[in-house]
């Protein structure tokens, strides 16, 4: 595994402020140099900060309050090891209510996977004004697919891609830009042995909301003026639900 996948990895738990001093400090250092981790972490931070949006808003009763406060104001004793044979929640349930209270809200919180933030970035989509774009695979390879994440004024994108074959040295994948009959470029990229890639969308003329669909090709290595190889990969643009 590269540095620039060891610290992307990082990306989700950095967003919580769950990393520690040393892991956050080789982050920041990469991120002053890595446009697409940047990128990445904007994805991350925009779903973080809409996350309490899409818990339902309920007053707890006044007795729950009272009841809460008074064990804050106990004394509370330094955290134990679990025993042996113990498991985790139940440990948890011997420990002080304060202690329980605060070690389950950390456990909730370092929960939250790269996974489930996809998840949820898609479904937030209307609240947030994302533009998302869903990629199928081609008759190629019907089992690749990939989401194009545009930010809501077009200006920058992020790209993630899963399930393509490894290319030979030579040749690399390249993201189009559709409108008519134009093709532009959107970067070119290689996957990891999982078949895995992200890369960020920058410096394009027009606004990635300009065009009408995307599409992935394999091209020789650094890429392509205009599209040559076959079709990989294809989405069309829609409109987010206001």
């Amino acid at each position: 595994m590269t540095i620039h996948e060891q610290v992307f990895d990082l990306i989700p738990a950095y967003t919580i402020g769950a990393l520690s001093q040393a892991e956050a400090r080789q982050l920041e250092q990469h991120l002053v140099q890595c446009a697409t981790c940047q990128a990445e972490l904007r994805a991350y931070q925009t779903v973080v900060q809409a996350l309490p949006l899409a818990v339902p808003q309920r007053t707890p009763p006044e007795a729950v309050k009272q009841r809460l406060m008074s064990q804050v104001r106990l004394p509370v004793s330094p955290p134990q090891a679990a025993p042996r044979g113990i498991g985790i929640l139940a440990w948890l349930t011997r420990l002080t209510p304060a202690w329980s209270l605060v070690s389950l809200a950390l456990i909730l919180v370092l929960a939250t996977s790269t996974i489930w933030l996809w998840q949820r970035l898609n479904s937030m989509q209307q609240r947030q004004k994302f533009y998302v774009v869903n990629l199928a695979g081609t008759e190629i390879n019907s089992d690749a697919s990939a989401v194009l994440v545009i930010s809501t004024d077009g200006a920058d994108g992020t790209l993630v891609v899963e399930r393509l074959p490894i290319l030979d040295e030579a040749q690399q994948y390249q993201l189009w830009l559709v409108r008519a009959d134009t093709r532009t470029s959107g970067g070119v990229f290689s996957v990891s042995k999982s078949g895995y890639a992200h890369m960020g969308i920058y410096g394009v003329d027009a606004s990635l909301l300009d065009f009408e669909s995307f599409g992935v090709t394999i091209e020789p290595a650094g890429g392509s003026p205009q599209p040559t190889g076959e079709k990989v990969l294809g989405g069309e643009l829609t409109q987010p639900v206001r």
